[in-house]
């Protein structure tokens, strides 16, 4: 599959999650910039928005962030900046055709605050000065310490957790 394809895949697989747990959803149209999916919870009379990454790769090892492999989505200094209590990522892991993905709901606020000092961190560590751009990467250590996989609670009302808002990787310095 090429790239259009696996986020296709990546978006209906999370609709079909959302509607399944009884949520009305929608696809935004095509040039909704940072919105995939619209979510309305009407007992709690509010609307949620959903960015879907995906991927299709297999979780590897990044030494300079983590010991154990990770899943890895790529991003862009754009996403250093969208935080919003009503945007959460979806971050897709395709398995093949016999297994469902996986699902790792993160708010939108650890995703910025991730992208932003990961990046720094990067290039505080470069031995030789590098040329600074615009891609970013998220990842997420297979164990997932923080619990994000699963987490559709958030859309039933569920409190995004203490843990969720504020970095706790070991290359994070406050």
């Amino acid at each position: 599959m090429d790239r259009t394809q696996i986020g296709l895949a990546g978006e209906f697989y999370v609709l079909a999650q959302l509607v399944q747990r009884n949520l009305v959803a929608t696809f935004t149209l095509a040039n909704t910039k940072g919105v995939d999916i619209l979510v309305s919870n009407s007992e709690l009379n509010r609307l949620f928005k959903i960015e879907v990454k995906t991927t299709g790769n297999n979780p590897h090892r990044e030494l300079l962030f983590l010991d154990e492999p990770c899943y890895h989505w790529a991003m862009t200094a754009k996403h250093e900046t969208l935080a919003d209590l009503n945007l959460f990522y979806c971050f897709v892991v395709l398995r093949g055709f016999t297994q469902l993905p996986k699902f790792f709901i993160v708010p939108s606020f650890y995703v910025a605050m991730y992208v932003r000092e990961q990046h720094l961190y990067w290039l505080r560590t470069r031995q030789k000065p590098v040329t600074n751009t615009t891609m970013r990467r998220f990842r997420i250590p297979i164990s997932d310490p923080l619990g994000f996989e699963n987490n559709w609670g958030i859309f039933a009302g569920e409190m995004v957790q203490d843990k969720h808002l504020k970095l706790a990787e070991s290359w994070f310095e406050d």
